[in-house]
């Protein structure tokens, strides 16, 4: 069955391109795909330079997010005072746009290529922590004094029920986390870069060069979409367990 479905999402993107490539819309609203691969492969050495920088920044302010998520997670679980106090604060800090965490973080720390990842980090950091300690909380009871009756030591706990049961949780989060990172990235060196997909836009916009600004968005789908199934293909390589409970192949 999936080659057939496979078949017809093919069929069905390949129409709407189809589509949006010979409906007359004027190209200063809405450039035709060939004009956005013109303008990708014509600049194709600039946008190369912006992208390594944006990918960077996307990249490891994930890995950032991913290390500080599971520590935190995993010592809310093991300390309720830490949990009590650090719960409320990061739901918190959910609640403030990331167009205002941006300028702040750019006005405290200036506009260097860590504040970029900075923000990249604050954005990935809440599904990451959330969805870990949601694993950690719902181990099966049942199966932990099963554990302790036998004599379990803490590394067999966590060799054979908390992290069976906690990293597709993890992986959860990271899979809703990796596709903030360019985004927030993005939006980061808006506030101000030398270089990145960000400052591209701007610089496009500025021009009106709405060709240029579909193509960054362009390759913003296209390396999110490559990190995200990059991600689905590790977990099924080192988690398959991981996959068959999520309800993958």
């Amino acid at each position: 069955m999936k080659r057939p479905r496979s078949i017809v999402d093919l069929v069905t993107v390949a129409s709407l391109i189809f589509l949006w490539q010979i409906v007359p819309i004027p190209r200063y609203l809405l450039p035709k795909p060939s004009q956005i691969l013109l303008e990708l492969l014509r600049n194709r050495d600039v946008l190369l330079r912006h992208t390594s920088v944006t990918l960077y920044e996307a990249i490891a302010g994930y890995l950032l997010a991913l290390l500080l998520g599971v520590a935190i997670a995993s010592l809310m679980f093991l300390i309720k005072n830490v949990a009590r106090t650090l719960l409320p604060i990061i739901v918190f800090t959910q609640t403030i746009p990331i167009t205002v965490v941006a300028p702040i973080v750019a006005i405290w720390f200036g506009f260097g290529i860590g504040t970029k990842i900075g923000t990249v980090t604050f954005l990935c950091f809440f599904p990451i922590v959330m969805n870990t300690y949601e694993g950690f909380k719902t181990v099966d009871r049942e199966k932990l004094e099963f554990l302790k009756a036998h004599g379990a030591k803490w590394y067999h706990k966590l060799q054979y029920l908390y992290l069976p049961h906690t990293v597709p949780y993890t992986i959860a989060g990271m899979k809703v986390a990796i596709t903030y990172a360019l985004t927030a990235a993005v939006i980061a060196e808006w506030m101000g870069a030398q270089a990145g997909l960000g400052i591209y836009i701007i610089r496009a916009l500025n021009s009106f060069r709405v060709d240029r600004v579909f193509t960054a968005v362009f390759i913003i789908i296209v390396f999110t979409l490559t990190l995200f199934y990059t991600l689905q293909f590790l977990q099924g390589k080192l988690f398959p367990w991981a996959t068959k409970l999520e309800g993958g192949g």
